[in-house]
């Protein structure tokens, strides 16, 4: 995952802490077992930002679970 990467993943979840709170409530449904919504080979972590990255996460709804 490149900087630039990594700066789209922030820009759709509304910035770097909001992407930390996201992706770190993604990655522990990937751990339980939860679907994911990519086809990778690559680490619950990077799945995670990924799928931020491609919009296959609401950002939006992450953060009203996390209230």
């Amino acid at each position: 995952m490149s900087d630039k990467t990594s700066e789209l993943a922030a820009k759709n979840a509304g910035g770097l802490y909001n992407l930390v709170l996201v992706a770190s409530a993604r990655v522990r449904e990937l751990k339980n077992k939860h679907a994911p919504k990519i086809v990778t080979k690559k680490g619950t972590t990077m799945t995670a930002l990924q799928e931020i990255e491609e919009g296959h996460i609401n950002p939006k709804e992450y953060l009203k679970k996390l209230k």
